[in-house]
C-alpha cells in the first residue's frame, strides 16, 4: 500500500484515552445511546444541558491530556516523510485545540464534529482527500474504537486500529491491528 495521508482519531489514538464515554452518559442519563446522535436530535433545554454536560467532560479532558506512547514518533516521521496529517474526531474544536496547544500538535487538517457528519460518515475522509489531492486508497485512518473503522471502511480507505488488551470484535474488520503507533512506519514503509 503506497500511503499518502494518514488521518488519525485523537482520544484514545494520538491521547492516552481522557473521555470516558459510558461516564458521560451516565452523567447525562441518556442511556446507552450514541452521545452525538442524541445531541442532533435534542432540542432547547435538553440540548443545552446535555452539551454543556459533554463541553465540561471536555474541558477536564484537555487538562489531563496526555501524548500516546509513540504518537510524536510517529508524526515526525510521516513529516520527515512528507505525508500530509489529518486529525479526524469527533470532539469539539475547542477541545482539539486546546489539546493541540497543551501538546504542541499540528496536523494538515483538523476535522471536529462541528465540521460536518460525525464519524462513522466518509465525508470527512473524502474531504481530506480532497484537499490533499490523494486517492482514497492512498489514506490510512488510525483510530481505537469502532467508530475509526466503520468510518475508514464507509470511506473506502484502509484502517490501522490500535489495541489495548484483546482484540474486540469490530475490530477484525480493519486491514491492521497494531498494538503501538510506532508500528505504523512498518505499514507506511521506507
Amino acid at each position: 500500500m503506497k500511503v499518502r495521508g494518514v488521518i488519525f482519531d485523537m482520544d484514545g489514538t494520538i491521547t492516552a484515552p481522557y473521555l470516558e464515554f459510558g461516564k458521560i452518559k451516565e452523567a447525562a442519563g441518556i442511556g446507552d445511546v450514541d452521545m452525538l446522535d442524541y445531541l442532533r436530535r435534542a432540542t432547547g433545554a435538553e440540548y443545552e444541558r446535555v452539551h454543556a454536560l459533554l463541553m465540561k467532560f471536555e474541558e477536564d479532558g484537555v487538562a489531563n491530556a496526555k501524548l500516546n506512547r509513540g504518537a510524536r514518533t510517529v508524526l515526525n516521521f510521516l513529516r520527515r516523510r512528507r505525508i500530509p496529517t489529518g486529525l479526524l474526531t469527533r470532539n469539539s474544536r475547542q477541545s482539539v485545540a486546546g489539546v493541540c496547544r497543551k501538546l504542541r500538535l499540528q496536523f494538515d487538517v483538523v476535522m471536529t464534529r462541528e465540521d460536518g457528519p460525525h464519524k462513522p460518515a466518509p465525508e470527512p475522509i473524502w474531504e481530506m482527500a480532497r484537499r490533499w489531492g490523494v486517492r482514497r486508497e492512498e489514506l490510512l485512518m488510525v483510530g481505537d474504537y469502532k467508530w475509526d473503522v466503520l468510518c475508514a471502511r464507509n470511506a473506502g480507505i484502509a484502517c490501522a486500529v490500535l489495541i489495548n488488551g484483546e482484540i474486540p470484535d469490530w475490530a477484525r474488520a480493519a486491514q491492521y491491528r497494531i498494538r503501538r503507533l510506532t508500528e505504523l512506519r512498518e505499514i507506511i514503509g521506507p
